[in-house]
C-alpha cells in the first residue's frame, strides 16, 4: 500500500499534503493546556475547587486516549479523509458550547468532547504519515510531528494567559472554534484519501491486530516510556497554575511567558534530536537522554527542600525537564510507529491510548494535591522519570541489544 501510494504521490503533492497535516499538529498539542493560566479564574468563576478544575486537564486526556483508539479502527475500515473532516467540524462545534452555557458541567463535558474529536485528529494524521512515507523516513518523521505536537504547549498557554487576562476564559473556546474552523477549510481543499488498503471493521481482525501490537514487548516499553514523559509535562500544566498563580501570585500572563518558555525547551530538544539522529544511533541517544534527566530529577528534589518558593529553580528544573522529554518522547513515538506500518492505525491507536489513558490518569490524581510549594512538583518530577528509567532498563535496552545480536 505505502509504495504505491509513494509512487502515484508527485513529490511537491506529497510535500503540500505532509506540511498541511504537520500544522495540525500545534492546535492538537495547544487544545491540552492552552486553558492552563484560565484554571484559576475558572474556579472563581464558576464557584468550584481547585481539583474540580483541574479535571479540565484530565477529561481532555480522557476524552484524548478514547478518541484516538476508536478513530484507529475506524480510519483503518472507512479511510482517512471523511473521518478527518467530521473530527474538524465536531470540535468547532464543541468548542462553542461552554460560551453558551458557562457552567461547570457543560465545559468538562466540552473538554471530553475536544478530547475525542483531537484524539480523533491525531490518529488520522499519524496514519496518513504512514500511508505516503518509506519506511525509512518514518521514524525520523515522528521526531518531526513530536516537533510540530511540542509547538502546541509552547504558544498555547502563553495565547492562553493573554486572552483570561484580557478576555476571559470563555475566549480560550473562541479561539478553539476559529482555529478549528480554519483548519476544515485547508483539509477540505489540501488532503485527498491516502488510504488504498481498507481493513474490514471486524472483531477477529481487531482483535488480532492487537494482540500483536501489545505482544510486542519494545512497543508497550515506548508507550510506557512516553506516557511518562508526557506526564511530566502535563503536571507542570496541571498544578503550575495554582502554585504559580496563586500561591505565589504571579498573574496569567507571567505564567503564560513561563509555559513558553517550557514550550520552547521542548520543542529546541526535538530539533537537535532530528538533527543527532542523521549521525547516532536511537539506542545511544535514549542511554544518554535517560541518565541525564534522571539526575537533573534528583537535584531538584534535593536543591528544592532549600528554596521551596523559589521560581528561579521550578523555572529552570520544569525547563530542563522539557528539555529531555523533548529528546525521550519523539523517538519512542517515531521507533514504536514504524514497527507496525502494516496496521498502523491500529498500533497508533493502541499506542496512544496507552501513553495518554497514563497522562490522564496523572493528572486526575494531581488534582487531589494541593502544591504550596515545590518540593511535591520535583518530587512528581523524580517518580515520573524513574519509571522511565526502569522500563529503559528493563525493556528497551535489552530489546535493542537482541535486535542487534
Amino acid at each position: 500500500m505505502n509504495d504505491d501510494a509513494n509512487f502515484i504521490l508527485p513529490h511537491k503533492r506529497r510535500q503540500l499534503i505532509i506540511w498541511t497535516i504537520l500544522c495540525l499538529m500545534p492546535i492538537v498539542g495547544m487544545a491540552i493546556d492552552l486553558i492552563s493560566p484560565a484554571l484559576p479564574a475558572i474556579a472563581t468563576e464558576l464557584h468550584v475547587s481547585q481539583g474540580i478544575a483541574k479535571n479540565a486537564i484530565a477529561i481532555y486526556m480522557l476524552g484524548y486516549a478514547l478518541g484516538n483508539f476508536f478513530t484507529g479502527f475506524l480510519t483503518d475500515a472507512f479511510g482517512r479523509q471523511k473521518l478527518m473532516r467530521l473530527v474538524l467540524v465536531g470540535f468547532a462545534l464543541t468548542s462553542l458550547l461552554p460560551i453558551i452555557f458557562p457552567h461547570i458541567e457543560i465545559l468538562l463535558l466540552t473538554r471530553f468532547f475536544q478530547g475525542l474529536t483531537l484524539g480523533g485528529i491525531a490518529v488520522v494524521a499519524r496514519a496518513i504519515f504512514s500511508d505516503i512515507l518509506p519506511s525509512t523516513e518514518l521514524t525520523h518523521m515522528g521526531v518531526l510531528i513530536g516537533s510540530m505536537f511540542g509547538l502546541g504547549p509552547v504558544i498555547g498557554p502563553l495565547i492562553g494567559g493573554y486572552l483570561q487576562f484580557y478576555l476571559g476564559w470563555q475566549s480560550c473556546f473562541v479561539f478553539f472554534a476559529i482555529t478549528a474552523s480554519l483548519a476544515f477549510i485547508a483539509i477540505f481543499v489540501i488532503v485527498p484519501e491516502t488510504h488504498l488498503n481498507f481493513q474490514p471493521l471486524n472483531v477477529k481482525i481487531i482483535k488480532r491486530n492487537m494482540l500483536e501490537v501489545l505482544g510486542n514487548k519494545q512497543f508497550m516499553a515506548l508507550t510506557v516510556t512516553m506516557g511518562s514523559v508526557y506526564s511530566s509535562i502535563i503536571s507542570f500544566n496541571t498544578i503550575g497554575p495554582f502554585l504559580i498563580q496563586t500561591q505565589l501570585h504571579y498573574t496569567s500572563i507571567f505564567f503564560g511567558h513561563m509555559a513558553l518558555w517550557m514550550g520552547v525547551a521542548f520543542l529546541t530538544a526535538t530539533f537537535i534530536c532530528r538533527h543527532l539522529l542523521k549521525t547516532h544511533a536511537v539506542e545511544k541517544l535514549y542511554l544518554i537522554s535517560i541518565n541525564i534527566v534522571f539526575i537533573l530529577a534528583i537535584f531538584g528534589v534535593a536543591v528544592s527542600y532549600f528554596y521551596p518558593n523559589n521560581i528561579i529553580l521550578i523555572s529552570i528544573i520544569s525547563a530542563l525537564m522539557f528539555f529531555a522529554c523533548g529528546f525521550l518522547f519523539p523517538m519512542s513515538m517515531g521507533k514504536g510507529l514504524s514497527l507496525f506500518r502494516h496496521i498502523a492505525g491500529t498500533a497508533a491507536a493502541t499506542m496512544y491510548l496507552l501513553n495518554v489513558l497514563m497522562t490522564s490518569l496523572s493528572s486526575f490524581i494531581l488534582s487531589f494535591i494541593n502544591i504550596k510549594s515545590a518540593i511535591p512538583l520535583m518530587w512528581i518530577y523524580f517518580l515520573l522519570i524513574s519509571i522511565c528509567v526502569i522500563t529503559y532498563w528493563t525493556a528497551i535496552h535489552p530489546a535493542s541489544v537482541i535486535s542487534k545480536d
